[in-house]
């Protein structure tokens, strides 16, 4: 399990980078899509397996009605045929009321499957709605290569750069970070259903002996906390916040390149859903 460092101003999660707003956009816009498409798929085939468990569920009680009606109706006659054989018949018609109780189960477990796949479909409906949303609000700092906006494990994900926030091995906010995260600040505080959770990053390279940080982990944690703490003093609500310090152990990119250890040099604003809304 990777080790996380979580500092409790509120709840959690993490990005990815580098490429143009268009390109950036047709790609996010593209995974949106094809989650659509999968889950209609599913649907679509949750609800004909539910009709074809109904018809099914229709033929069978029809079938043991008729086969109850028919036995009682005879059962005299079979009584006195068979040498009185009542446990026999008896013993048919439970095996036949069980199977229709199967059944009846079996569609209830079909329905509850076709209304948990609408309701995933709503929720990536909201969620590229939002995304769009987000995009279009921050569009001068994505045009800029200040910020993208992001999909990671089906979040939508605010990345910075490190060199834009940053200076090589502090915690403290350089003037552009500031004014950038200002920004930020800006919508974030609109936003009214999510959490947030504010991820610091870090390549593969150790920091010097003797530095004001141990290690990376103390790094991107204390980076964390500045800027939850800059988001607070700007009108985001402290109790919507989180903040954790990966170091270098969520990378995005390869740390075996400066490109790389670049793209994995980064602070993350992820949007989760509220605790509430988890646990409905």
């Amino acid at each position: 399990m990777r080790t996380l460092w979580l500092i409790p101003v509120l709840a959690g999660l993490v990005g990815a980078c580098g490429i143009s707003k268009e390109e950036h956009d047709k790609q996010v816009q593209s995974a949106l899509d094809e989650q659509k498409s999968r889950l209609d798929a599913e649907m679509k085939k949750a609800q004909a397996a539910c009709d074809d468990d109904k018809k099914n569920l229709t033929t069978k009680h029809q079938e043991v009605v008729a086969s109850k009606d028919q036995m009682i109706l005879g059962l005299e006659s079979e009584v006195k045929k068979k040498g009185g054989d009542l446990q026999a018949v008896r013993s048919e018609l439970g095996e036949r009321a069980a199977a229709l109780a199967s059944a009846k189960t079996e569609l209830a477990a079909t329905t509850a499957e076709v209304e948990q796949l609408r309701r995933l479909r709503a929720e990536a409906e909201k969620e590229a709605a939002q995304f769009k949303a987000l995009a279009e609000r921050l569009k001068s700092m994505i045009d800029s290569g200040r910020l993208q906006v992001v999909m990671r494990d089906g979040r939508i994900n605010l990345k910075l750069p490190d060199n834009v926030l940053f200076p090589s091995g502090s915690k403290d906010l350089k003037k552009d970070g500031t004014a950038a995260l200002l920004e930020v600040a800006a919508v974030l505080k609109d936003v009214k259903d999510r959490d947030f959770l504010i991820a610091g990053h870090t390549d593969n390279v150790a920091l010097k002996k003797g530095g004001r940080f141990k290690d990376n982990w103390e790094l991107s944690t204390a980076r964390a906390v500045t800027v939850v703490k800059l988001l607070v003093a700007n009108g985001v609500a402290p109790e919507n916040l989180a903040a954790a310090g990966f170091g270098e152990f969520d990378p995005i990119a390869s740390n075996e390149t400066p490109e790389g250890q670049a793209q994995n040099r980064r602070l993350e604003i992820i949007l989760l859903p509220r605790l509430e809304q988890v646990n409905m």
